[in-house]
């Protein structure tokens, strides 16, 4: 058993380190890349951040039009954190566009866990719809979006979403507990704010597709994306039908997404209307945080 369990350890670091597609090459034109990961954290300081410069290299270097992120981790009422998003992640004179969310009910610190982010840049802000791009209702950043319109009336929906890792410590800062407080006084509510999280996301992608939209999910789901009840609640064929991407373009499903994991817990999926052209996850270390980072080319025809 032993033994078993060491050569198991050793597939899942082999996994971890190799890139799970084709890693991406130069930007096809007319297509769309969207890279997604989560952060575990980020200072809001504009100079004498490696974090924050490493995170702006890889977006040039992949040549990203839509960043996802989530689990940044920020407090961005706090009076310390004086550079918004768009500040953090500006391109020079590249147009760029932004939206970030965190738990505005308790401001108890510079930190905070938690909160989700979109980035838009480039050309793709030409079809930036203004007045639906912004933050989950309740005011706990639990998903961010963004939608994109062409001049047909094709459009898209691209979001990122974290999903709370439960936790059972009721005095804690966790992003689990800030949910649980909230729905507990604002709402009296006493349900499972993962439960809560997976029912609110579900209404609203279904409310989005209803109206013709395409819809992209980033999500850090905390759980296994195949098994547990996020995937196949995104995945049902009698529901949204959302294709889990990378394992859809690669024809193997992804292994642990996480570094000390053992499950996929990561994923992006997107409505079958969409057109896939290249989908890979990279090793752990390529990106910033402990999470493998995601990079989906989208053909914007499809999109917008």
């Amino acid at each position: 058993i032993e033994l078993q369990e060491l050569a198991e350890v050793r597939d899942i670091q082999e996994y971890l380190l190799q890139a799970h597609g084709i890693p991406p090459g130069k930007k096809q034109d007319g297509v769309v890349r969207l890279i997604y990961e989560n952060l575990n954290g980020l200072n809001s300081r504009l100079s004498g951040n490696d974090k924050l410069d490493k995170a702006k290299e890889i977006i040039d270097e992949l040549g990203a039009d839509i960043v996802a992120y989530n689990e940044l981790r920020l407090n961005w009422k706090h009076k310390d954190n004086k550079n918004g998003i768009k500040e953090l992640f500006k391109g020079g004179e590249t147009e760029i566009r932004a939206v970030a969310a965190n738990n505005v009910h308790e401001n108890v610190g510079r930190t905070q866990e938690g909160g989700t982010a979109l980035v838009a840049y480039g050309d793709l802000v030409a079809y930036l719809d203004p007045n639906e791009t912004g933050k989950e209702e309740t005011g706990l950043g639990r998903w961010t979006y963004m939608r994109f319109v062409g001049a047909d009336g094709k459009s898209t929906y691209v979001v990122s979403g974290y999903n709370p890792c439960s936790n059972k410590k009721v005095d804690s800062g966790t992003t689990y507990q800030q949910h649980r407080r909230y729905f507990i006084e604002k709402e009296k509510d006493l349900t499972c704010p993962r439960k809560r999280f997976r029912e609110d996301l579900v209404k609203k992608l279904k409310e989005w597709r209803k109206e013709g939209n395409r819809l992209i999910v980033c999500l850090d789901a905390n759980e296994d994306i195949y098994l547990d009840s996020i995937g196949r609640e995104l995945s049902k064929l009698t529901g949204l039908g959302l294709q889990e991407v990378v394992g859809q373009f690669t024809g193997k499903r992804l292994g642990a997404t996480f570094f000390r994991g053992t499950k996929p817990i990561d994923g992006v999926w997107a409505t079958g209307d969409l057109e896939v052209v290249n989908a890979c996850v990279m090793p752990v270390g390529y990106g910033v945080g402990d999470h493998r980072l995601f990079v989906v080319d989208f053909t914007i025809e499809s999109m917008v």
